[in-house]
């Protein structure tokens, strides 16, 4: 019989049956099996509500009465959680079934390890699946959390529960881009974000609202982002970090649009985007190579992708 471990497991759940069974089930399969697996259920329409009632006897299930976000719904299943430490998945991804043992073992043999992530297999209807890596040796650093460079999934993550609890876990005022603000607050704080380069998850790319569609939603809330951590943006990079942000996810939010794309093309030929760390900057996490370096490292993906 595969031992329990400590690990409790988070599911948000949003008007996704279609895809909420393949998600249980990629948990259910795990070599190491969690401690409890907590669904979400973010206010979700009735008839999509009666898809949970199938894991009543294998998942822990918590209603809310109002639709908070992936936030929130986090949020609350980290304060039911009682494992010391926390996974989350999204509803509508899938877990290789080495994921959590993979991923525990990395964190008994690296204690220093606040939290860890991984390499995803991104697939799509229309082509080939693709090995997606973001990031590089080492742990992440805040240089690398302020950059459009450095990218981790959240369903990818495991992390301690004290850390979270102690971080006060996501900030429920962003309905977009909550892990973004995650990251930069945890590596500020000092804490250790590492990555596992083989792929634990699959990660789906089409057939679902993303969030990255809503392309000009997502640049205000990065807007909003630059301004909250504009003093973090301004010690590590100076204003030019500000401005590199802004122009990255202005980018992408104008992707194969009209007029625009063309302009924002041309006005990045005359402003690139530019990550150039200013001197004498110290950074909270500590890490073996300079921080221009571990930014360098953290550019080469295994293949070409674009952030969630």
């Amino acid at each position: 019989m595969t031992p329990r471990s400590d690990i409790s497991v988070i599911i948000p759940y949003y008007n996704r049956e279609q895809y909420i069974d393949e998600a249980v089930q990629s948990v259910l399969a795990q070599t190491l099996k969690p401690l409890e697996i907590i669904l979400v259920n973010d206010c979700s329409r009735e008839s999509s509500r009666r898809a949970l009632d199938h894991y009543a006897d294998t998942c822990r299930i918590i209603d809310l009465t109002r639709n908070v976000g992936l936030a929130g719904s986090r949020n609350e299943g980290i304060r039911a959680a009682r494992g010391e430490f926390i996974a989350l998945l999204d509803d509508d991804d899938i877990w290789l079934p080495n994921k959590l043992e993979v991923q525990r073992q990395y964190m008994e043999e690296n204690p220093q390890c606040s939290a860890v992530h991984c390499s995803v297999t991104a697939f799509f209807a229309n082509k080939p699946d693709e090995v997606w890596t973001y990031f590089g040796a080492g742990p992440m650093t805040l240089a690398q959390a302020l950059t459009d460079v450095y990218w981790v999934v959240p369903s990818t993550l495991m992390i301690r529960a004290h850390v979270l609890r102690t971080l006060g876990s996501f900030d429920e005022s962003f309905r977009e881009c909550e892990d973004r603000d995650f990251m930069i607050r945890s590596t500020a704080a000092g804490y250790r974000i590492e990555g596992i380069r083989q792929p634990l998850i699959r990660f789906r790319r089409v057939g679902n609202d993303r969030l990255s569609e809503r392309r000009w939603r997502m640049f205000r809330v990065h807007a909003r982002i630059c301004w909250l951590h504009r003093g973090k943006f301004v010690r590590a990079y100076g204003i030019r970090g500000l401005l590199s942000f802004l122009l990255a996810t202005l980018r992408v939010a104008t992707f194969k649009t009209r007029y625009l794309d063309g302009g924002v093309r041309r006005l990045l030929q005359v402003i690139p985007v530019k990550w150039q760390i200013r001197p004498g900057y110290c950074d909270p996490v500590s890490n073996h190579e300079s921080g221009r370096s571990a930014l360098e490292t953290a550019r080469v993906p295994l293949a070409s992708a674009g952030g969630d």
